[in-house]
């Protein structure tokens, strides 16, 4: 029986960690295809993108697999001692805080090439979708590689009293809360310049790929920078009252549950339009890549905006007695637990179209960037769609005794 399943954006892993089978499925040469693995022992799988990696912390066996340069071959690699796995979308880091030593590999561009650091002191690592970050945040160091223009060179950076990391795809923003102090680096236009900007009081902070969100919740006030056009000015927005903040990756949503008030912006055909919706009584929001989904779980009443294509149009579906909303980058399941039946829309080749599967007994749902698998761990039954290549067909697959599955 399985125990753990595990997915990248292309691919899935299915592990019997007390046996140590595993099955891989989806496309085959970004992980979906590890028939020549030993998995006896593993204790912990990472991914990038297009790889994976199977540890046993305890004696410090490792195997990787997927696309050779990002991420799926680290051969003569030791593993001893490791304590943390970090990953940007094409490389992987393996740190041993206790001594310092590292291993990075995959593309050297994304951070696959750390062999000139010491990271003997390191507290933190941060990642965007292309650079590390390695943190002391007793010393107030940090090391930073990868894509240089994409937060991967942080040499001008005073990291005295940070506190806090944070990345969109592109950048980093490293805050120090006690005194209100940031320094943002990485590609200026997509958030990597908030020069001149006062952080005092942030309580919160939020990204989407492109824009930042520095959020005061006591006072009400906030600031936003990046990409004009996917969020990063909101100059005109009043944030009074806001309990929550979301996003796709090019939009904003502000919502003040306690009075149903909310505020988009952004790109307007990816969420960032909301104007004359009715957000009285939400209770959960949802997003894909480019479209949100607000639902009030009370009295199935929801709205959908942002790109149709990705899930922004619900209009003609009824969602009374949904219990649970899952989504990939490109559709949405809604799910009555209760009944086994559920709804799916969006881009149909990526999940969007789930009529020929049987909801009956699904326990969980879970995807891939392309596809959604809708697994019953009572039976070890499971239905995979979506884009078939990418892990959407999981036909003849044994999933007895899953009790976790990781995205």
């Amino acid at each position: 029986g399985v125990t753990d399943v595990y997915s990248n954006a292309r691919a899935f892993v299915a592990l019997n960690k007390n046996t140590g089978r595993a099955q891989c499925w989806g496309c085959p040469s970004d992980g979906g295809n590890c028939s020549d693995m030993d998995f006896v022992g593993v204790t912990d799988v990472y991914n990038t993108d297009a790889a994976f990696l199977a540890l046993n912390k305890n004696t410090g066996q490792a195997q990787c697999w997927g696309h050779a340069d990002y991420g799926g071959s680290c051969t003569d690699m030791d593993f001893i001692g490791i304590t943390d796995v970090y990953s940007t979308s094409y490389a992987f880091m393996a740190l041993n805080k206790n001594t310092g030593q590292a291993s990075c590999w995959g593309d050297s561009g994304y951070g696959g090439n750390c062999s000139s650091m010491d990271f003997i002191g390191v507290t933190d690592v941060y990642s965007s979708g292309a650079a590390f970050v390695a943190l002391s945040k007793n010393i107030g160091q940090a090391q930073c590689w990868g894509y240089s223009g994409y937060g991967g060179n942080c040499t001008n950076v005073d990291f005295t009293g940070i506190t806090d990391v944070y990345s969109t795809e592109y950048t980093f923003m490293a805050l120090n809360k006690n005194l209100g102090r940031a320094h943002c680096w990485g590609y200026a236009s997509y958030g990597g310049d908030c020069t001149g900007m006062d952080f005092t009081g942030v309580t919160d902070v939020y990204s989407n790929a492109r824009a930042f969100v520095a959020l005061n919740k006591n006072t009400g006030r906030a600031q936003c920078w990046g990409c004009p056009s996917d969020g990063g000015n909101c100059s005109d927005m009043d944030f009074v009252g806001v309990t929550d903040v979301y996003n796709t990756d090019a939009a904003f949503l502000a919502l003040n549950k306690n009075t149903g008030q909310a505020q988009c912006w952004g790109h307007a055909d990816y969420g960032g339009s909301c104007t004359d919706m009715d957000f009285i009584g939400i209770t959960d929001v949802y997003s894909t890549s480019y479209a949100f989904m607000a639902l009030n779980k009370n009295t199935g009443q929801a709205s959908c905006w942002g790109d149709s294509g990705y899930g922004g149009n619900c209009s003609s579906m009824d969602f009374i007695g949904v219990t649970d909303v899952y989504s990939s980058g490109a559709a949405f399941v809604a799910l009555s637990k209760n009944i086994g039946q559920a709804q799916c829309w969006g881009y149909s080749g990526y999940g969007g179209n789930c009529t020929n599967v049987d909801f009956t007994g699904i326990t969980d749902v879970y995807s891939t960037e392309y596809t959604f698998m809708a697994l019953n761990k009572n039976l070890g039954r499971a239905h995979c769609w979506g884009y078939a290549s990418y892990g959407g067909d999981c036909t003849g697959m044994d999933f007895t005794g899953v009790t976790d599955v990781y995205s």
